[in-house]
């Protein structure tokens, strides 16, 4: 059961990973816990991110982690977050909701290299169109990362899957019908880290649908 309203404090520290997540190093263990995962739907997050490397103080509902969504086994769904003493703020992170792709654009290729050793790794993409870079990549590709560790990556509006490519490990293949809007290009990354491929290669290209 969610707990009643806490306040926690302690150092928060955002982890630029494949999933990208808040923690609260605690000063006092609570629940048995000396770390928590924060999640925040306020303001779209904008008070744990502007505040990340700050000593800082939480408040909010704490519960146990319900999904492999989450990186910690507990989470505090903040609804107020200060500062606690010296903070030098940090700015908010780039919108890119209402980037577009190039209107001449008509395919593109997405590659992407996704790190599952210790650390924080960001996915790391290149998205080009007969070589030439195409920025920003968040324009031409999303993605996202399953509980079960089954990566799926999106083209943008107007765009279809054509074909998927990568690590074999990773089986890359397509989750639908090629051609069909539920489509996504499909990488079983936790196979591929069972067996023993964690730095891995993925990538798909996408083509309009006129």
């Amino acid at each position: 059961m969610p707990s009643e309203l806490r306040s926690l404090e302690g150092q928060l520290v955002f982890h630029d990973d494949i999933r990208g997540w808040f923690e609260l190093k605690m000063d006092q263990q609570q629940c048995g816990q000396s770390s928590i995962q924060l999640t925040s739907s306020v303001s779209g997050g904008k008070p744990l991110q502007v505040l990340r490397g700050c000593r800082v103080r939480s408040r909010g509902v704490i519960d146990l982690s319900p999904t492999g969504y989450y990186t910690l086994d507990m989470y505090q769904d903040v609804q107020a977050v200060e500062a606690v003493g010296t903070c030098e703020r940090q700015l908010p992170f780039p919108d890119y909701s209402k980037a577009k792709p190039d209107k001449a654009v008509r395919s593109y290729r997405i590659e992407m290299h996704v790190d599952f050793e210790p650390g924080d790794h960001p996915v790391e993409f290149r998205v080009t169109n007969a070589g030439k870079e195409l920025h920003p990549w968040q324009a031409y590709a999303s993605y996202y990362l399953t509980g079960g560790f089954v990566l799926y990556g999106h083209c943008s509006d107007g765009f279809f899957v054509d074909k998927v490519f990568g690590t074999p490990e990773a089986h890359p293949g397509h989750f639908d019908e090629p051609g069909t809007s539920d489509d996504m290009a499909m990488f079983d990354t936790g196979s591929a880290g069972g067996a023993g491929k964690n730095d891995l290669h993925l990538g798909y290209t996408c083509v309009h649908n006129h």
